[in-house]
């Protein structure tokens, strides 16, 4: 009976077209290691991978190095849809507000390579980004409305706690906030180098989205990264750091 059984089961996956526990894909060939990979995980806690544009776009990008002149300016509501900068905007620094709503804002740059896609909203409210010339601007939600300012260069400042909350959005190192070692108490910090070489510090114990600032600092659960004056940061959340 137990072996009547068996056939059965046999006979039942191959007419399903089972395939094994490999994938079809699978050549049979063995999984080579990155090494490379491995030891900047493991000695600076950086990722690296040949997809990784997958997962963060903006490292196909070349525009994002310096920054952009720009003043505190009135404020525009803006209905979905997209806005190219030079036509509808005005090149600058923004602060991108969604209160009652929820929505996502897009930011490519002039090659059509998605810089930023920020889910904004109850939860994340605002967002600064810089809007460079050629770059584009889409606003998607159903029934949201984006209020966007014009908003000076201006150093970031830290908390009493002494961390620093970064919203959602782009920072040049040496304009928005400082240069030097911090703690990375957030998940990850996606940063395009000055010379246009991505670095992407992950946390495994960090929060994945931190919506409040933490009343001090964890270095146990925490990631020592460097940022360099000329630096990009490029974020899709909120990210917190502490200086070392």
């Amino acid at each position: 009976m137990k072996r009547a059984i068996i056939l059965l089961m046999v006979f039942g996956l191959a007419g399903c077209g089972y395939t094994g526990l490999m994938p079809e894909t699978y050549d049979g060939e063995a999984f080579v290691k990155n090494e490379a990979a491995i030891n900047a995980y493991q000695e600076d806690k950086l990722l690296f991978a040949d997809d990784i544009a997958e997962r963060f776009p903006f490292v196909d990008s070349s525009e994002l190095s310096g920054t952009v002149e720009s003043s505190a300016g009135a404020t525009m509501t803006l209905e979905p849809g997209t806005y190219k900068v030079g036509e509808d905007l005005a090149p600058g620094r923004y602060r991108g507000t969604v209160m009652e709503n929820a929505g996502a804002i897009v930011v490519e740059d002039g090659a059509g390579i998605r810089i930023l896609e920020i889910s904004i909203g109850l939860e994340t409210p605002s967002a600064q980004f810089d809007l460079k010339p050629g770059y584009t601007l889409t606003f998607k939600s159903r029934d949201g409305e984006l209020d966007i300012s014009q908003i000076g260069n201006d150093m970031m400042e830290a908390s009493a706690t002494g961390s620093i909350m970064l919203p959602a959005g782009t920072y040049t190192v040496g304009t928005h906030i400082e240069s030097g070692k911090y703690w990375l108490a957030t998940e990850s910090l996606p940063i395009m180098g000055e010379s246009g070489e991505h670095r992407i510090y992950w946390n495994v114990d960090g929060t994945y989205r931190n919506y409040g600032q933490m009343e001090a600092l964890d270095p146990e659960s925490s990631v020592s990264v460097q940022i360099n004056s000329g630096d990009t940061i490029v974020s899709d959340y909120n990210i917190e750091l502490g200086r070392q």
